[in-house]
């Protein structure tokens, strides 16, 4: 009798979709059916974002996330991205602004 090969990768997908629900959950334990709401909101831009960034070659990938992963420390750093602030302070958008354009000018 042969093996069926198919079941192992549903198996595992389920075992990583449950993980997922299992840890977002826990992430949003503590949020109002609303604030849930407006997390997952995001989540689906987020995966948008997600979908076009799929789009650069992998090396290009790669440095996006880094970058990503820069302006978030430096947004982070600087005091933005704190849960009763919406939007950025203008002067540290334009920071950011000036070095995207002094990289694309270089």
């Amino acid at each position: 009798m042969k093996k069926n090969s198919n079941i192992q990768p549903s198996i595992e997908e389920a075992k990583q979709r449950i993980e997922l629900y299992n840890k977002m959950s826990y992430a949003m334990r503590d949020l109002t059916n609303d604030e849930k709401l407006q997390v997952l909101m995001l989540m689906t831009v987020y995966m948008d974002l997600q979908e076009c960034h799929q789009l650069l070659e992998r090396r290009l990938s790669l440095v996006y996330a880094q970058c990503a992963t820069l302006v978030f420390n430096y947004l982070y750093r600087a005091g933005q991205l704190k849960a009763d602030k919406v939007g950025f302070d203008p002067e540290i958008r334009k920071h950011i602004e000036d070095v995207f354009i002094t990289l694309a000018t270089d």
